[in-house]
Formats: C-alpha cells, sequence, structure tokens
C-alpha cells in the first residue's frame, strides 16, 4: 500500500535552479502524502453495514540538491486533505489515493509555493557550509 501512496505523491516534483557564488546550484522539491486511515462505525449482523473510511493526508515536501546529500532536508508544510468513503479501511483499497490524484494541481501549486518560500533558506545553508569549508 505504501508504494502505491508513494507513487501517487511523488509524480510531484518541482526544480529550481540557483546561482551561489557564481555556481548554479539545482534543486529538487518533491511532493509526498503522509496518509492515515481509520474505520469507523459498526458491523452488526442482520443490519445495513455502517462502516466509513476517514482518511487524512497530509503533504510533505522534501528537498534534495543535484550536489549530493548533503543539504536534503524535509520541508514542514500544512497542506492538508481529508475524506470518507462508505466501508472500512483495508489494505487494498485506499480512497485517499483517487482523492489526491484530483487534487494535484493543488498539490503543484503547493509544492512551487514552497520552493519559492524556501529560497532564502537554501541561500543562507550553503552560505554557511561555504563558511564552514573556508575555516
Amino acid at each position: 500500500m505504501s508504494l502505491i501512496i508513494a507513487l501517487a505523491a511523488a509524480a510531484a516534483t518541482h526544480s529550481v535552479s540557483i546561482v551561489h557564488q557564481g555556481q548554479p546550484i539545482a534543486a529538487t522539491y518533491t511532493a509526498r502524502a503522509d496518509i492515515r486511515t481509520r474505520t469507523v462505525g459498526a458491523k452488526v449482523p442482520n443490519r445495513m453495514d455502517m462502516q466509513r473510511c476517514r482518511w487524512s493526508a497530509t503533504i510533505i515536501v522534501d528537498r534534495t540538491l543535484d550536489h549530493g546529500p548533503a543539504l536534503a532536508r524535509t520541508i514542514p508544510t500544512d497542506q492538508h486533505f481529508s475524506g470518507s468513503e462508505a466501508g472500512a479501511c483495508t489494505t487494498g483499497r485506499n480512497p485517499a489515493v483517487q482523492a489526491l490524484a484530483q487534487h494535484r494541481e493543488k498539490i503543484e501549486a503547493h509544492l512551487v509555493a514552497v520552493a519559492q518560500a524556501d529560497r532564502a533558506t537554501l541561500l543562507a545553508e550553503l552560505d554557511s557550509v561555504r563558511n564552514l569549508a573556508s575555516n
């Protein structure tokens, strides 16, 4: 199940190229979803099934640089999606994956906004690494 989730959310990537101290540096931002499901309601014999699968997904953004894993990090975001569907949550059925596919444009726009907001932080991290290396 986690492979399906990873493939559905990891399709959203955004690459940025910045120039630091005259050197071009490429950063790739990748969105992934942390999905949690919970079955609520009761299933009793001789009655209609009252179970529902409630899900929530938090979008997490991972930043990597083309120079290697040195300044790779996870950027905390507040992008959340949630919903519910009739029936119990099972490993073979994950309604969150389909719902996230419907919100792909929102996820991609959020990814671009996170990349723009992270620019100053990335430059500061590059400056601190350069200062440490020159000492």
